[in-house]
């Protein structure tokens, strides 16, 4: 009966699909619902899914401004988080709320992470047991975890579900059918949507990689052809995020580039006091904010010892990523050399050991594959399984109670204060990485209030009002030609009318909206918005209908090729 059910594929990908579920809900049960305990940067991502949600209310998805955030002076984040992969999640907020939208975003990519694993590996090194452990070891990765609750990394954690389609498609373009060079291109543009960061250390890993198999690119030089298809159609793919994020950056400069809030490459660089407790975490943590990629995927990696096996080309790629993996661990410790050329480019990745995603895929396929060489009986694949079943249950409990320590329940009423972006909690910005750089320092804008400022005593200003999508409507009465600074942070893309006719303005020296007013009446100001950013989205998409086009079409030309 055990022989059977492990031969039949259906049983064993059912089997595979109720334990990711179940370990799923363990995970989400152990760490509790968003609503009762928070990480680190829980209410900067809650915030961006509850302004997304509040737009779809108002018919509106191509919205860059929070109107209501820094005491109404408002605050572009969308132009550099991209918002996309929310947009199912939102969705769904709006008939349930944002917090259950937010938990059932959670689960639903924890599960997608695992499928998608699963599936990468399994075409990759044809062992469907190899692709169940990997799986299980790389959805429930400590670091993954770290980044779900205790950083509340919402996006890092979201883009370890896109990683796999990524690198199998880097496959099909070096060794495998390189006609299928679509699925880099389409697993990079979901990465790309979900966290900017990641796929900049995607890059740097994918010139890796292809260095270390340039012989195949260079035996078939059409492998290296597809692989700029796929990156000419993935820039295309993401124009709706860069093409605007180029604009803002070109228009002006903001703390990100002038003050590194998050501390540059290299501020987060780990001791090696650190790098210990991050191999064991999951086990034991020290008395602090921390993670690494724990207990199982070290221990795992030492499986290659007892592997007797002759090295084929499938032991040669998992023993490369082994050692691209303790590259990376390398690369977080303070012996690396950050600050200087070229590495000091990547200064804007902030923290060195977000390597530890790339280095928990690269542990946990080779502990997969390494288990899979060494079980070889169908009993002893049972025992492996269940051990790391068993295995991954003790750590995502000893997990979240490290998470709990560090984050005690909140109290309700002090929650749903916490909601609501102030002075207090730095108006859920973190880093304030997006303020304009002219901005002084959020004292200013707290000091300063919701007031019309002007030039000359003389000129007077009323009835200031503000709409629930961010208009800003005030009367002015001059005497003499005067500019008027509006409590509005200044980005591309907003309007401003007076007495209903299109007024130039610009960005004043704190960084804030001034409009030259050469007559009274009423100034209105709000954020239109731009060519670029309306463009943009409508490029996106007609490349992303363009490619679902293509891969049914090309499946479908593949089918019929089979069937023949």
């Amino acid at each position: 009966m055990l022989t059977i059910l492990l031969q039949n594929k259906k049983s064993q990908y059912w089997i595979f699909l109720s334990v990711l579920v179940f370990l799923a809900l363990f995970m989400m049960y152990c760490n509790g619902l968003s609503s009762s305990y928070s990480g680190f940067d829980f209410f900067f991502h809650f915030r961006r899914l509850d302004v997304l949600i509040d737009a779809l209310k108002h018919g509106e998805y191509i919205s860059y401004i929070d109107y209501s955030n820094v005491d109404g002076y408002g605050y572009f984040t969308k132009g550099f988080y991209p918002d996309f992969i929310l947009v199912p999640f939102a969705v769904v907020g709006i008939f349930t709320g944002t917090y259950f939208a937010y938990d059932f975003m959670i689960f639903s990519m924890t599960i997608l992470c695992g499928m998608f694993m699963y599936h990468a590996v399994c075409a990759i090194y044809k062992s469907r047991y190899a692709a169940a452990i990997a799986s299980i070891l790389y959805t429930f990765a400590v670091y993954r975890l770290y980044d779900i609750y205790q950083r509340g990394a919402l996006s890092e954690a979201l883009s370890f579900t896109f990683l796999p389609i990524v690198f199998l498609g880097l496959y099909h373009i070096i060794k495998g059918d390189y006609k299928k060079w679509y699925i880099l291109a389409i697993g990079y543009i979901l990465l790309i949507y979900t966290h900017a960061i990641a796929s900049v250390l995607m890059f740097v890993t994918l010139l890796i990689i292809s260095i270390a198999y340039c012989k195949c690119l260079t035996r078939e030089p059409k492998r290296i052809g597809y692989l700029f298809l796929a990156g000419a159609v993935t820039l295309v793919g993401v124009s709706y995020f860069t093409l605007p994020l180029l604009e803002q950056l070109n228009s002006n400069s903001f703390y990100l580039d002038s003050r590194t809030p998050g501390g540059g490459a290299g501020y987060g660089k780990v001791g090696f006091d650190d790098l210990f407790w991050g191999f064991v975490s999951g086990l034991a943590y020290p008395d602090k904010l921390w993670s690494g990629i724990g207990i199982i995927l070290t221990l795992v990696i030492f499986l290659r010892l007892f592997i007797r096996k002759k090295r084929d080309e499938a032991l040669k790629s998992i023993d490369t990523a082994v050692i691209i993996g303790i590259c990376f661990i390398i690369a977080t410790s303070r012996i690396f050399p950050w600050g200087r050329f070229p590495f000091n480019i990547l200064s804007f990745i902030q923290y060195p050991w977000r390597l530890y995603e790339f280095v928990s895929f690269f542990f946990a396929i080779a502990g997969g594959y390494y288990l899979s060489l060494l079980l070889v009986k169908h009993k002893q694949k049972l025992f492996g399984f269940i051990f790391i079943i068993l295995a991954t249950l003790i750590t995502i409990y000893i997990h979240s109670e490290n998470f709990k320590t560090l984050f005690p329940l909140k109290d309700k009423t002090i929650a749903v204060i916490s909601e609501i972006p102030s002075f207090d909690n730095r108006y859920h910005t973190i880093g304030g990485e997006y303020f304009p750089s002219k901005l002084p320092n959020i004292e200013y804008v707290r000091d300063r209030g919701e007031i019309v400022e002007v030039k000359n005593n003389e000129t007077k200003t009323y009835n200031l009002k503000r709409g629930n999508r961010g208009e800003t409507d005030v009367n002015i009465v001059i005497n003499q030609p005067d500019t008027v600074i509006l409590p509005l942070l200044y980005y591309k893309g907003y309007e401003v009318t007076l007495n209903r006719s299109n007024v130039p303005f610009f960005e004043n020296e704190n960084g804030l909206i001034a409009v030259p007013v050469n007559q009274s009446g009423k100034i209105m100001a709000w954020y239109a918005g731009t060519n670029v950013q309306e463009i943009s989205f409508y490029i996106s998409m007609a490349c992303m209908i363009g490619l679902i086009i293509f891969v049914a079409r090309y499946s479908r030309k593949q089918k019929n090729e089979r069937n023949r």
